[in-house]
């Protein structure tokens, strides 16, 4: 449902509102958010970005990180809370001490196949690259002027999605307005890319170095899976959400269909993230698991120990491996 005068005439017509995006926040969330914000701002709006985690240190370059809150001020009600790039209202990153009047609407952005049209307006759009494209739509249809701190937000959020322009929702409409926020506001690609994806921590490269020791091979070499344990984030701490990439040296293994990495957010808490290529759909596979996302990249939340969250994940895909082969 791609209800865009409706989103239009919500923006216009309120003066606070409360951005939010997804729990574990990735730079299309989190520059769909900026840029919405600072427009909003320019037309003298009352906006308050919150998010109860840490913003990873690749995106705190983008104008108005420094903005977002952990919780809202106590005595703020708004007039519209405006939730992106989430999937489901259980996604949204807000704090759990913190409740909205239920008459207050919600705006419902985003992308994703699985959203379940949470919002009293959805601007939901599955043939998105990403939702920072959406906002894009929104700021052209309501007259919002862009500068060029929205346009680097809007580059950033469509371009890790598409994984810098190499994944398959790397269309023609993303490139094209990518390319234009270069032309227009003088972006540097270069320069962005090198900020949010090659620039790590020393802690974060030595995690990694432990994390590619646990990879293993499942189902005749279908399937690639790797762990974060609470114990080597101890022994280099980083925020979790920093880890994000990691997954993709699985997936990028010759003859890997299903890439899994599990990390261990705290005990008793794993968050799975599912990446595959172009055979396999891993936001059918998470939903088994209560999680969703997209066709190559999803994640699901498993609330066991390490090894138990392994076990089920891997004996339904075994599962599912063989019932997959019976109808070939």
């Amino acid at each position: 449902m791609n209800s865009l005068p409706e989103a239009t005439a919500l923006l216009a017509s309120g003066d606070n509102f409360l951005l939010t995006t997804h729990l574990h926040p990735d730079g299309d969330g989190l520059g769909s958010m900026l840029a919405l914000g600072r427009a909003l701002k320019s037309r003298g709006k009352r906006v308050e970005m919150v998010l109860a985690e840490a913003i990873p240190s690749s995106y705190t370059f983008l104008a108005g990180a420094q903005e977002v809150r952990r919780e809202p001020p106590t005595d703020f009600v708004p007039s519209l809370v405006i939730a992106l790039d989430c999937g489901d209202r259980t996604r949204m990153g807000l704090p759990p001490s913190f409740s909205f009047p239920p008459e207050v609407p919600i705006l419902n952005v985003d992308h994703h196949l699985s959203n379940d049209f949470f919002g009293r307006v959805n601007l939901v759009d599955p043939e998105a690259a990403a939702t920072g494209e959406l906002v894009h739509r929104l700021l052209s249809a309501g007259g919002y002027k862009l500068d060029a701190a929205m346009a680097t937000a809007l580059y950033v959020a469509i371009a890790t999605d598409t994984g810098f322009f190499r994944y398959t929702n790397a269309t023609r409409s993303a490139l094209a307005l990518a390319a234009r926020l270069v032309e227009d506001f003088a972006l540097e690609p270069g320069k962005i890319a090198e900020i949010v994806h090659e620039q790590k921590s020393l802690n974060a490269i030595m995690l990694l170095s432990l994390v590619l020791a646990t990879i293993q091979l499942a189902l005749d070499g279908v399937v690639a899976w790797m762990y974060l344990s609470q114990e080597m984030l101890l022994r280099y701490p980083v925020e979790i959400e920093e880890t994000e990439g990691f997954i993709n040296y699985a997936r990028s293994i010759v003859g890997v269909e299903i890439a899994l990495f599990f990390k261990e957010a705290k005990p008793g808490e794993i968050r799975v993230s599912w990446r595959s290529g172009p055979t396999v759909d891993v936001s059918q596979l998470a939903a088994h698991f209560g999680g969703g996302g997209h066709a190559r990249a999803a994640g699901c939340t498993i609330y066991a120990d390490l090894a138990e969250a392994v076990e089920r994940v891997l004996g339904f895909l075994a599962a599912w491996h063989r019932a997959r082969e019976r109808q070939r």
